[in-house]
Protein backbone atom coordinates (compact mmCIF):
# COMPACT_ATOMS: atom_id res chain seq x y z
CA UNK A 1 0.00 0.00 0.00
CA UNK A 2 1.22 3.67 -0.88
CA UNK A 3 0.61 4.74 2.72
CA UNK A 4 1.75 1.81 4.58
CA UNK A 5 4.91 3.72 5.59
CA UNK A 6 2.54 6.44 7.37
CA UNK A 7 0.64 4.23 9.78
CA UNK A 8 0.01 4.42 13.27
CA UNK A 9 2.13 1.77 15.78
CA UNK A 10 1.00 -2.07 15.74
CA UNK A 11 2.85 -4.01 18.26
CA UNK A 12 2.71 -6.96 15.81
CA UNK A 13 4.19 -4.72 12.71
CA UNK A 14 6.24 -2.21 13.72
CA UNK A 15 8.51 -0.48 11.09
CA UNK A 16 12.17 -0.59 11.34
CA UNK A 17 14.99 2.44 10.88
CA UNK A 18 15.48 1.39 7.07
CA UNK A 19 12.54 2.38 6.55
CA UNK A 20 12.91 5.58 7.04
CA UNK A 21 13.61 5.63 3.39
CA UNK A 22 11.09 3.59 1.72
CA UNK A 23 9.03 6.55 -0.03
CA UNK A 24 13.04 8.21 -1.07
CA UNK A 25 14.09 5.20 -2.89
CA UNK A 26 10.64 5.22 -4.65
CA UNK A 27 11.94 8.57 -6.02
CA UNK A 28 14.97 7.73 -6.71
CA UNK A 29 14.26 4.63 -8.92
CA UNK A 30 11.81 7.19 -11.09
CA UNK A 31 14.59 9.31 -10.98
CA UNK A 32 17.49 6.33 -12.15
CA UNK A 33 19.18 6.07 -9.24
CA UNK A 34 18.17 2.70 -7.96
CA UNK A 35 18.83 -0.31 -10.06
CA UNK A 36 16.47 -2.80 -10.07
CA UNK A 37 16.94 -6.12 -9.85
CA UNK A 38 15.55 -7.18 -13.61
CA UNK A 39 15.83 -5.28 -16.68
CA UNK A 40 18.53 -3.67 -15.60
CA UNK A 41 19.87 -2.54 -19.51
CA UNK A 42 16.40 -0.41 -20.22
CA UNK A 43 16.26 0.90 -16.46
CA UNK A 44 19.78 2.35 -17.58
CA UNK A 45 18.69 3.70 -20.92
CA UNK A 46 16.34 5.13 -19.21
CA UNK A 47 18.48 6.98 -16.36
CA UNK A 48 20.74 8.61 -18.79
CA UNK A 49 18.06 9.88 -20.79
CA UNK A 50 16.69 11.36 -17.91
CA UNK A 51 19.85 12.44 -16.64
CA UNK A 52 20.54 14.28 -20.23
CA UNK A 53 17.35 16.19 -20.11
CA UNK A 54 17.56 17.35 -16.60
CA UNK A 55 21.10 17.85 -15.93
CA UNK A 56 22.38 18.56 -18.85
CA UNK A 57 19.82 19.93 -21.42
CA UNK A 58 18.18 22.39 -18.72
CA UNK A 59 20.65 24.10 -18.09
CA UNK A 60 21.61 24.51 -21.64
CA UNK A 61 18.81 25.20 -22.82
CA UNK A 62 18.16 28.39 -20.40
CA UNK A 63 21.83 29.59 -21.37
CA UNK A 64 20.52 29.41 -25.26
CA UNK A 65 16.83 30.50 -24.40
CA UNK A 66 18.65 33.72 -22.75
CA UNK A 67 21.20 34.72 -24.89
CA UNK A 68 18.54 34.65 -28.00
CA UNK A 69 15.39 36.12 -26.06
CA UNK A 70 16.67 38.21 -23.70
CA UNK A 71 16.16 42.19 -25.33
CA UNK A 72 12.21 40.44 -25.13
CA UNK A 73 12.22 39.57 -21.43
CA UNK A 74 9.84 41.55 -18.90
CA UNK A 75 11.99 41.81 -15.88
CA UNK A 76 9.34 39.36 -14.55
CA UNK A 77 10.03 36.84 -17.03
CA UNK A 78 14.03 37.73 -16.98
CA UNK A 79 14.45 37.11 -12.88
CA UNK A 80 12.13 33.81 -13.53
CA UNK A 81 15.12 32.71 -16.21
CA UNK A 82 17.69 33.74 -14.01
CA UNK A 83 16.27 32.01 -10.81
CA UNK A 84 15.67 28.89 -12.72
CA UNK A 85 19.44 29.23 -14.78
CA UNK A 86 21.07 29.54 -10.93
CA UNK A 87 19.30 26.03 -9.68
CA UNK A 88 19.95 24.28 -13.00
CA UNK A 89 23.62 24.99 -12.94
CA UNK A 90 23.64 23.87 -8.77
CA UNK A 91 21.37 21.04 -9.32
CA UNK A 92 24.16 19.04 -11.44
CA UNK A 93 26.63 19.03 -8.21
CA UNK A 94 24.58 18.16 -5.83
CA UNK A 95 23.11 14.75 -7.73
CA UNK A 96 26.68 13.94 -8.76
CA UNK A 97 27.64 14.55 -5.18
CA UNK A 98 24.68 11.97 -3.90
CA UNK A 99 25.56 9.55 -6.76
CA UNK A 100 29.28 9.42 -6.02
CA UNK A 101 28.53 9.01 -2.37
CA UNK A 102 25.45 6.55 -2.85
CA UNK A 103 27.62 3.67 -0.97
CA UNK A 104 27.20 6.12 2.45
CA UNK A 105 23.76 5.38 1.98
CA UNK A 106 23.74 1.91 1.69
CA UNK A 107 26.21 1.83 4.72
CA UNK A 108 24.10 3.95 6.68
CA UNK A 109 20.75 1.26 6.08
CA UNK A 110 23.12 -1.50 7.30
CA UNK A 111 23.69 0.29 10.31
CA UNK A 112 20.80 1.46 11.11
CA UNK A 113 20.08 -2.12 11.08
CA UNK A 114 22.59 -2.65 13.11
CA UNK A 115 21.38 -0.14 15.55
CA UNK A 116 17.56 -1.47 15.49
CA UNK A 117 18.82 -4.60 16.69
CA UNK A 118 19.49 -3.00 20.23
CA UNK A 119 15.75 -1.89 20.10
CA UNK A 120 14.80 -4.63 22.20
CA UNK A 121 11.39 -3.52 24.50
CA UNK A 122 8.54 -2.61 22.34
CA UNK A 123 8.70 1.01 23.70
CA UNK A 124 12.05 1.46 22.11
CA UNK A 125 10.38 -0.41 18.93
CA UNK A 126 7.67 2.15 19.20
CA UNK A 127 9.87 5.41 18.60
CA UNK A 128 11.72 3.69 16.04
CA UNK A 129 8.29 3.44 14.42
CA UNK A 130 7.38 6.88 14.77
CA UNK A 131 10.61 8.39 13.14
CA UNK A 132 10.43 6.29 10.68
CA UNK A 133 6.94 7.56 10.14
CA UNK A 134 8.19 11.16 10.44
CA UNK A 135 10.82 10.80 7.74
CA UNK A 136 8.11 9.53 5.33
CA UNK A 137 5.77 12.58 6.20
CA UNK A 138 8.99 14.47 5.34
CA UNK A 139 9.15 12.91 1.77
CA UNK A 140 5.55 13.45 1.16
CA UNK A 141 5.96 17.20 2.76
CA UNK A 142 8.84 17.77 0.26
CA UNK A 143 7.13 16.79 -2.93
CA UNK A 144 3.55 18.65 -2.15
CA UNK A 145 6.26 21.97 -1.86
CA UNK A 146 8.18 21.51 -4.65
CA UNK A 147 5.21 20.29 -7.12
CA UNK A 148 3.45 23.18 -6.19
CA UNK A 149 5.83 25.43 -7.21
CA UNK A 150 5.77 23.53 -10.34
CA UNK A 151 2.29 23.23 -11.48
CA UNK A 152 1.60 27.00 -9.71
CA UNK A 153 4.25 27.74 -12.05
CA UNK A 154 2.55 26.40 -14.96
CA UNK A 155 -0.88 27.46 -14.46
CA UNK A 156 0.45 31.29 -14.57
CA UNK A 157 2.11 30.71 -17.67
CA UNK A 158 -1.24 29.09 -18.79
CA UNK A 159 -3.00 32.14 -17.31
CA UNK A 160 -0.71 34.95 -18.87
CA UNK A 161 -0.20 33.11 -22.18
CA UNK A 162 3.39 33.65 -21.61
CA UNK A 163 5.83 30.05 -21.80
CA UNK A 164 6.69 29.16 -17.67
CA UNK A 165 10.36 29.30 -17.91
CA UNK A 166 11.42 30.05 -21.52
CA UNK A 167 13.48 26.94 -21.88
CA UNK A 168 14.96 26.97 -25.83
CA UNK A 169 13.43 24.07 -27.65
CA UNK A 170 14.70 23.70 -31.00
CA UNK A 171 11.68 21.48 -32.06
CA UNK A 172 8.70 23.90 -31.36
CA UNK A 173 8.20 27.95 -31.88
CA UNK A 174 5.79 28.72 -29.32
CA UNK A 175 5.15 31.92 -30.79
CA UNK A 176 3.47 30.28 -34.13
CA UNK A 177 0.42 29.04 -32.85
CA UNK A 178 -1.47 28.76 -30.04
CA UNK A 179 -1.18 24.63 -30.17
CA UNK A 180 2.83 25.50 -30.59
CA UNK A 181 2.15 27.27 -27.51
CA UNK A 182 0.53 24.57 -25.44
CA UNK A 183 3.16 21.86 -26.84
CA UNK A 184 6.53 24.03 -25.53
CA UNK A 185 4.57 24.41 -22.33
CA UNK A 186 3.65 20.55 -21.74
CA UNK A 187 7.03 19.75 -22.11
CA UNK A 188 8.58 22.62 -20.57
CA UNK A 189 6.44 21.55 -17.92
CA UNK A 190 7.30 17.45 -17.90
CA UNK A 191 10.92 18.58 -18.28
CA UNK A 192 10.81 20.83 -14.76
CA UNK A 193 8.58 18.22 -13.23
CA UNK A 194 11.49 15.50 -13.21
CA UNK A 195 14.55 18.17 -12.68
CA UNK A 196 12.41 19.60 -9.77
CA UNK A 197 12.24 15.95 -8.34
CA UNK A 198 16.16 15.68 -8.97
CA UNK A 199 16.63 19.07 -6.87
CA UNK A 200 13.99 17.23 -4.09
CA UNK A 201 15.70 13.93 -3.82
CA UNK A 202 19.47 15.76 -3.72
CA UNK A 203 17.72 18.25 -0.73
CA UNK A 204 15.56 16.23 1.05
CA UNK A 205 18.29 13.11 1.81
CA UNK A 206 20.36 15.00 4.78
CA UNK A 207 16.99 15.79 7.10
CA UNK A 208 15.98 12.28 6.48
CA UNK A 209 19.68 11.28 7.80
CA UNK A 210 19.19 13.77 10.59
CA UNK A 211 15.65 13.00 11.60
CA UNK A 212 16.36 8.92 12.16
CA UNK A 213 19.94 9.67 13.47
CA UNK A 214 18.28 12.00 16.34
CA UNK A 215 15.85 8.80 17.32
CA UNK A 216 18.51 6.78 18.42
CA UNK A 217 20.72 8.95 19.90
CA UNK A 218 17.91 9.93 22.39
CA UNK A 219 17.27 5.95 22.30
CA UNK A 220 20.85 5.78 23.69
CA UNK A 221 20.41 8.01 26.21
CA UNK A 222 17.60 6.35 27.65
CA UNK A 223 19.72 3.55 27.91
CA UNK A 224 22.43 5.55 29.67
CA UNK A 225 20.04 6.87 32.30
CA UNK A 226 18.68 3.07 33.24
CA UNK A 227 22.28 1.63 33.67
CA UNK A 228 23.25 0.46 37.34
CA UNK A 229 19.34 0.99 38.43
CA UNK A 230 18.70 -2.74 38.43
CA UNK A 231 19.90 -3.40 41.61
CA UNK A 232 18.87 -7.43 40.62
CA UNK A 233 21.91 -6.91 38.31
CA UNK A 234 25.64 -8.22 39.45
CA UNK A 235 28.56 -5.65 38.82
CA UNK A 236 30.01 -7.55 35.50
CA UNK A 237 25.99 -7.30 33.97
CA UNK A 238 25.92 -3.64 34.50
CA UNK A 239 29.36 -3.22 32.64
CA UNK A 240 28.05 -5.43 30.15
CA UNK A 241 25.35 -3.40 29.88
CA UNK A 242 27.56 -0.02 29.39
CA UNK A 243 29.93 -1.70 26.44
CA UNK A 244 26.91 -2.18 24.90
CA UNK A 245 25.71 1.25 24.56
CA UNK A 246 29.76 2.49 24.21
CA UNK A 247 29.23 -0.03 21.09
CA UNK A 248 25.82 1.68 20.13
CA UNK A 249 27.94 4.83 20.33
CA UNK A 250 30.42 3.72 17.86
CA UNK A 251 27.52 2.47 15.46
CA UNK A 252 26.08 6.41 15.66
CA UNK A 253 29.61 7.64 15.14
CA UNK A 254 29.91 5.56 11.84
CA UNK A 255 26.73 6.25 10.51
CA UNK A 256 27.48 10.22 10.75
CA UNK A 257 30.83 9.33 9.62
CA UNK A 258 29.39 7.68 6.30
CA UNK A 259 26.69 9.95 5.69
CA UNK A 260 29.16 12.87 6.00
CA UNK A 261 30.73 13.11 2.79
CA UNK A 262 27.32 13.56 0.40
CA UNK A 263 26.06 16.17 3.16
CA UNK A 264 28.68 18.45 3.36
CA UNK A 265 29.03 18.89 0.02
CA UNK A 266 25.35 19.11 -0.74
CA UNK A 267 24.40 21.48 1.82
CA UNK A 268 27.33 23.54 0.65
CA UNK A 269 26.48 24.42 -2.89
CA UNK A 270 22.92 25.25 -1.52
CA UNK A 271 23.99 27.51 1.13
CA UNK A 272 26.00 29.43 -2.05
CA UNK A 273 22.84 29.20 -4.21
CA UNK A 274 20.06 30.57 -1.50
CA UNK A 275 21.59 33.89 -0.71
CA UNK A 276 21.02 34.84 -4.86
CA UNK A 277 18.11 32.56 -5.81
CA UNK A 278 16.21 33.87 -2.74
CA UNK A 279 17.20 37.91 -3.49
CA UNK A 280 16.22 37.35 -7.17
CA UNK A 281 13.05 35.74 -6.49
CA UNK A 282 12.41 38.78 -3.46
CA UNK A 283 12.58 40.93 -5.94
CA UNK A 284 10.31 39.18 -8.45
CA UNK A 285 8.07 39.23 -5.48
CA UNK A 286 8.19 42.82 -4.68
CA UNK A 287 8.95 45.11 -7.60
CA UNK A 288 7.61 43.04 -10.98
CA UNK A 289 4.94 40.11 -9.71
CA UNK A 290 1.38 39.81 -10.56
CA UNK A 291 -1.14 38.15 -8.41
CA UNK A 292 -0.69 35.27 -10.34
CA UNK A 293 3.39 35.16 -10.46
CA UNK A 294 3.23 35.99 -7.28
CA UNK A 295 1.92 33.08 -6.31
CA UNK A 296 4.46 30.70 -8.29
CA UNK A 297 7.21 32.79 -6.52
CA UNK A 298 6.01 31.85 -3.31
CA UNK A 299 6.20 28.68 -3.76
CA UNK A 300 9.03 28.95 -5.47
CA UNK A 301 10.52 31.08 -2.18
CA UNK A 302 8.98 27.93 0.08
CA UNK A 303 11.19 25.05 -1.85
CA UNK A 304 14.41 27.62 -1.22
CA UNK A 305 13.42 27.95 2.62
CA UNK A 306 13.30 24.15 2.92
CA UNK A 307 16.50 23.19 1.06
CA UNK A 308 18.24 24.10 4.20
CA UNK A 309 16.83 25.51 6.90
CA UNK A 310 15.15 22.40 8.15
CA UNK A 311 18.28 19.96 8.62
CA UNK A 312 20.31 23.48 9.14
CA UNK A 313 17.61 23.01 12.86
CA UNK A 314 18.24 19.43 12.84
CA UNK A 315 22.08 20.08 13.09
CA UNK A 316 21.11 22.30 16.15
CA UNK A 317 19.56 19.44 17.63
CA UNK A 318 21.72 17.26 17.00
CA UNK A 319 24.34 19.17 18.95
CA UNK A 320 21.61 19.60 21.80
CA UNK A 321 21.17 16.14 21.89
CA UNK A 322 24.80 15.10 22.31
CA UNK A 323 25.43 17.22 25.28
CA UNK A 324 22.01 15.76 26.94
CA UNK A 325 24.16 12.11 26.17
CA UNK A 326 27.00 13.51 28.03
CA UNK A 327 25.46 14.38 30.50
CA UNK A 328 23.34 11.47 31.30
CA UNK A 329 26.64 9.50 31.52
CA UNK A 330 27.86 11.98 34.07
CA UNK A 331 24.89 11.75 36.23
CA UNK A 332 24.00 8.07 35.76
CA UNK A 333 24.22 5.93 38.90
CA UNK A 334 28.22 5.09 38.25
CA UNK A 335 29.34 5.71 42.19
CA UNK A 336 29.07 2.17 43.95
CA UNK A 337 29.99 0.76 40.84
CA UNK A 338 33.29 -1.10 39.89
CA UNK A 339 36.64 -0.03 39.22
CA UNK A 340 36.47 -1.16 35.79
CA UNK A 341 33.23 0.05 35.11
CA UNK A 342 34.00 3.31 36.00
CA UNK A 343 36.77 3.10 33.60
CA UNK A 344 34.69 1.90 30.60
CA UNK A 345 32.39 4.87 31.90
CA UNK A 346 35.37 7.80 31.30
CA UNK A 347 36.39 5.71 28.13
CA UNK A 348 32.63 6.18 27.03
CA UNK A 349 32.39 9.78 28.38
CA UNK A 350 35.53 11.31 26.71
CA UNK A 351 34.49 9.86 23.21
CA UNK A 352 30.34 10.89 23.91
CA UNK A 353 32.01 14.57 24.43
CA UNK A 354 33.05 14.80 20.57
CA UNK A 355 29.67 16.12 19.36
CA UNK A 356 28.15 15.02 15.95
CA UNK A 357 28.64 17.84 13.89
CA UNK A 358 28.72 18.53 9.84
CA UNK A 359 30.68 21.44 8.02
CA UNK A 360 29.33 23.18 4.43
CA UNK A 361 32.13 22.17 2.07
CA UNK A 362 34.45 21.64 5.39
CA UNK A 363 34.65 25.74 5.22
CA UNK A 364 31.68 26.91 8.28
CA UNK A 365 29.50 24.69 9.97
CA UNK A 366 25.84 23.63 8.95
CA UNK A 367 23.73 25.07 11.76
CA UNK A 368 20.72 27.72 12.08
CA UNK A 369 22.76 30.88 12.19
CA UNK A 370 24.63 29.70 8.99
CA UNK A 371 21.48 29.20 7.65
CA UNK A 372 20.30 32.65 8.91
CA UNK A 373 23.49 34.43 7.39
CA UNK A 374 23.64 33.18 4.20
CA UNK A 375 19.33 34.52 4.02
CA UNK A 376 20.72 37.79 4.84
CA UNK A 377 22.36 38.26 1.48
CA UNK A 378 19.11 37.92 -0.01
CA UNK A 379 17.60 41.33 1.45
CA UNK A 380 21.19 42.93 1.10
CA UNK A 381 20.47 42.04 -2.53
CA UNK A 382 16.67 43.66 -2.20
CA UNK A 383 18.28 46.87 -0.39
CA UNK A 384 20.82 47.22 -2.92
CA UNK A 385 18.22 47.15 -5.90
CA UNK A 386 15.78 49.29 -4.04
CA UNK A 387 18.42 51.88 -3.25
CA UNK A 388 19.60 52.60 -6.51
CA UNK A 389 16.20 51.81 -8.28
CA UNK A 390 17.12 49.60 -10.42
CA UNK A 391 13.66 48.21 -10.72
CA UNK A 392 11.70 51.48 -11.68
CA UNK A 393 14.75 51.74 -14.84
CA UNK A 394 13.77 47.76 -15.77
CA UNK A 395 9.95 48.52 -15.77
CA UNK A 396 10.80 51.77 -17.80
CA UNK A 397 13.10 50.02 -20.00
Amino acid sequence: MLFNYLRKPNPSNLLTSPGSFRYFEYGMFCMGWHTPATHKIMYYIASCLIFAWCVVYLPIGISISFQKDINTFTPNELLTVMQLFFNSVGMPFKVLFFNVYISGFYKAKKLLSEMDKRCTTLEERVKVHRGVVRCNKAYLIYQFIYTAYTISTFLSAALTGKLPWRIYNPFVDWRESRSSFWKAALNETALMLFAVNQTLMSDLYPLLYGLILRVHLKLLRLRVEKLCTDPRKSDAENEQDLIKCIKDHKLIIDYAAAIRPAVTRTIFIQFLLIGICLGLSMINLLFFSDIWTGLATVAYINGLMVQTFPFCFVCDLLKTDCELLVSAIFHSNWINSSRSYKSSLIYFLKNAQKSIAFTAGSIFPISTGSNIKVAKLAFSVVTFVNQLNIADRLTKN
